[in-house]
């Protein structure tokens, strides 16, 4: 993808671009310093959002030119291989932020589904504070450590989960599995 004919861009030095393929540190700022404001200004134009968001490509392209530009035979290949890497940087960022929203509106929707029932709110704090007692104490004790760190704050569960010999993933199991029994006895409790 081309930047658009209006776009001014810079007319890179082969030189400088092979110095920044090789890791050359001031030949980055140079470059970065001409490409700021082209890239600023097609991220802009191809994603149709605002300054923030551009700056965001902008950080994105720099970071794969300082770790990935290849080794470019001519000023307009430099510049071809810069609108490629503006136009995917701009892909990249709204199809994160596609999977985000998409993530955030299930995780709404899982939230929903477990909204506590209306009896519930009609028995007393202590009566409660009593059944959960009683569901807590029946699952194992690092399911408890884990619910506690993860609801109760004392620790993280990374922590939590280091003191009992687990893994992140599997610490992040455990809770998964410890939530949903504590649900399946709640509905049982309420309809069984």
């Amino acid at each position: 993808m081309r930047p658009p004919p209006s776009e001014p861009v810079p007319a890179t030095e082969v030189p400088l671009a092979r110095r920044v393929a090789r890791g050359d540190e001031a030949a980055f700022v140079q470059f970065y310093e001409a490409w700021f404001g082209p890239v600023c200004k097609l991220a802009r134009v191809l994603s149709r959002r605002d300054e923030d968001f551009a700056l965001d490509v902008v950080q994105d392209v720099m970071m794969t030119v300082a770790r990935k530009l290849p080794m470019l035979r001519d000023d307009a290949a430099v510049r071809a291989w810069m609108a490629r890497t503006v136009a995917n940087a701009v892909t990249d960022r709204l199809r994160a932020e596609q999977r985000r929203r998409r993530r955030e509106q299930s995780a709404g929707q899982a939230r929903a589904a477990h909204e506590v029932p209306e009896p519930w709110l009609g028995i007393a704090a202590a009566e409660r504070q009593a059944w959960l007692a009683g569901v807590l104490a029946a699952l194992p004790a690092v399911d408890r450590e884990l619910l506690a760190a993860r609801f109760g704050g004392a620790a993280t569960v990374a922590a939590t989960a280091a003191a009992f010999g687990l893994g992140a993933d599997a610490a992040h199991g455990r809770l998964r599995r410890a939530l949903r029994r504590v649900r399946h006895a709640a509905a049982e409790w309420w309809h069984g």
